[in-house]
């Protein structure tokens, strides 16, 4: 049953078994066991609990939790699932003015291994997953949503994915494509990154600078702001002298102009879209 106060409760039920005999009325012989309310034959679990979870799945909570707290397996809440997909039938006739898509891996639940989470933008809630990312299976699903639905949606926030730009103006006639400013940043991440194993490369393998690079890259990839600008300690790599965390930066950006170079452009775009100027988030991506 229902959980009380975070203790399962576990019912055990004696029921009665009612046999008929045979009569001028009824010629045969009936048995039939006793109904209790609120579970179904041959069941363990209680209706109650099979709604409780049925509700929760509209939750950000995921089914391993959801399970957890109602003492079932995750595939239980699937089963219920199934049995209630009759009554949890999305609206084709409404889509949010704002929806952000995300892909996700899979695994074999899709045969690209490569699945598309739907989401509302504004209220972060997730409208529905796409089985693959693939345009097909994304035009399909899409296709069903009625044409006044697809117009009312403003903007779509996706990734830097290029093939999702011709389909989103296909399907989204009046929507203006927004490109996530995660994925901006994690391809100036990964660019940094790039030019320091190259750095590293050029000094040799076990060389002082290689050393230096390969500890303290994580101080490298951080934002400048959140650098520790007050507390010193010794530094393996530098003599064991006291340095605070920009120090180490400082010296490691002059081991290289490049090096330098990217840093600076990694920083500056951090700060314009941590300020959301967009003037000068413009002018970096196109320098």
């Amino acid at each position: 049953g229902l959980p009380s106060a975070g203790v399962t409760n576990i019912l055990c039920i004696r029921k009665q078994k009612f046999i008929c005999p045979k009569s001028k009325m009824c010629p045969q012989v009936i048995t039939q066991i006793a109904k209790v309310a609120g579970i179904q034959p041959k069941n363990q679990i209680s209706d109650a609990v099979k709604y409780r979870a049925i509700i929760e799945l509209g939750k950000n909570i995921s089914q391993t939790d959801i399970a957890e707290n109602y003492a079932i397996s995750p595939m239980t809440i699937m089963r219920f699932t199934k049995q209630f997909n009759e009554y949890i039938q999305p609206n084709y006739h409404w889509l949010p003015a704002d929806i952000a898509f995300d892909d996700f891996k899979s695994g074999k639940f899709a045969k690209s291994g490569m699945s598309l989470l739907v989401m509302d933008s504004v209220h972060h809630r997730t409208i529905d997953i796409i089985e693959s990312r693939t345009n097909n299976f994304i035009r399909s699903y899409f296709l069903r949503y009625t044409f006044a639905a697809r117009k009312a949606v403003k903007t779509v926030t996706v990734d830097l994915y290029s093939p999702y730009r011709p389909l989103i103006h296909e399907l989204f006639p009046n929507a203006i494509i927004i490109a996530d400013h995660f994925h901006i940043v994690v391809q100036a991440f990964q660019a940094l990154n790039s030019v320091r194993l190259q750095v590293m490369k050029q000094a040799g393998n076990g060389s002082h600078d290689w050393r230096a690079l390969k500890r303290y890259w994580k101080l490298l990839m951080k934002d400048s702001a959140e650098l520790d600008y007050q507390h010193y300690s010794k530094r393996i790599n530098f003599q064991n002298r006291q340095l605070c965390d920009a120090d180490v930066v400082d010296r490691l950006l002059n081991m290289s102009d490049e090096l330098r170079k990217a840093y600076n452009y990694y920083q500056q775009l951090l700060h314009v879209i941590h300020h959301q100027d967009t003037e000068s988030l413009s002018n970096l991506l196109n320098s």
